[in-house]
């Protein structure tokens, strides 16, 4: 594994228990300490917030919106003024200006799910210096006025691409497969892939192909370099999602099955692993969508209660699911062709010493 010191010119990550403040192991994004330590809201509840989440293209923008929402309104504490998305996942424009009308609506607290996140610094600083705090779950907008919730993705395919390395024992050539080329997402996946292949000479790269995120697409770019790649895959880095169309190519052209980092677990990924016990190596991650909107909304409440964020940037190590993980993990009817997330049944993403310690209240 590499250890790549985090972007922290103001040294935040020293106010932070040693164990939380590991989880930033390459992070790389500018930690700077939180415009919001001392914020409280200007009135008694309920609170207004905006939400402004990404279109509905997939199962984990689904469950982790309806779990956020779901939340926010069991407290009594919040009425959700607004809760908008883009028509499309690359319209960036469209998205600035529903951020924009939300900010006008002027509500206590705005949640931003990004489609990216450069796009939307100057938009967050403007929200910020009007007084709304804007939380960040997923893709942390980098501005002191944002509050990020999320795992770490460099960490997450660091150290799943360094098992998918050992399980190669340390040589071989890999298959590198983007979700989509320069968003963020993307590019954190791949630089956790770099920062393993530097440390591994005995590695070679046979080629790069792009998944769009989707097992389908990934499938049938794997296909076509495959037939013009005769020599033996011992290793797939993907970026994401989109191992069961990575299986799929390899099965149907009857090649031997690489190792594959399974960053971001599928339950047809798990689903493939549980048939093969005897056969497949898992090298995969726990995404839990429910948990990650409960945690989002965890951390508005107790800031609209008056506990004000140490930090800009709150990051959790990923949690990786191996070989001895798939029983716990697989449930009856799931199938290999399945596209949602899987995740390990005790990850709530952030613990509630994490979160302490983000909020300056850990003992």
């Amino acid at each position: 594994m590499p250890q790549i010191a985090p972007k922290d010119p103001r040294n935040v990550l020293a106010s932070l228990p040693p164990e939380v403040a590991a989880a930033y192991n390459g992070y790389p994004t500018e930690l700077q300490p939180s415009a919001w330590a001392n914020w409280k809201p200007s009135h008694d509840g309920p609170y207004k917030v905006g939400i402004l989440w990404q279109p509905v293209v997939n199962s984990f923008v689904t469950h982790t919106l309806d779990a956020l929402t779901k939340e926010l309104e069991a407290s009594g504490q919040v009425e959700i003024t607004a809760s908008l998305a883009p028509q499309n996942p690359t319209d960036i424009p469209g998205s600035l200006q529903l951020f924009n009308q939300l900010v006008a609506k002027k509500p206590d607290i705005i949640i931003l799910m990004p489609l990216a996140s450069e796009p939307f610094v100057e938009a967050v600083d403007a929200a910020g210096k009007a007084g709304i705090p804007v939380v960040t779950p997923w893709l942390p907008v980098p501005s002191k006025y944002a509050i990020g919730v999320s795992l770490n993705a460099f960490l997450q395919a660091a150290e799943v691409s360094s098992r998918v390395v050992a399980e190669m024992g340390g040589k071989g050539t890999v298959l590198q497969v983007h979700g989509i080329p320069g968003i963020q997402s993307d590019n954190e996946a791949f630089a956790g892939f770099k920062a393993v292949l530097d440390q591994c000479p005995n590695v070679k790269i046979a080629g790069e192909v792009t998944g769009n995120f989707n097992a389908a697409a990934a499938k049938g770019a794997i296909l076509q370099f495959l037939s013009t790649h005769p020599a033996k895959i011992d290793g797939v880095f993907q970026a994401g999602v989109m191992t069961p169309g990575v299986i799929q190519a390899f099965e149907q052209l009857g090649r031997p099955l690489p190792v594959i980092a399974d960053v971001g677990s599928t339950q047809g990924s798990i689903a493939y692993a549980h048939k093969h016990a005897d056969s497949y190596k898992q090298v995969g991650s726990s995404v839990p969508d429910g948990a990650i909107g409960k945690t989002v909304a965890t951390v508005v409440l107790r800031m609209l209660a008056g506990d004000g964020p140490v930090i800009n940037m709150m990051v959790t190590e990923p949690k990786l699911i191996g070989r001895d993980d798939v029983d716990a993990v697989y449930q009856d009817g799931w199938t290999v062709s399945g596209a949602d997330d899987a995740w390990l049944p005790d990850d709530k993403l952030m613990t509630t010493e994490q979160l302490d310690a983000f909020f300056g209240t850990a003992k």
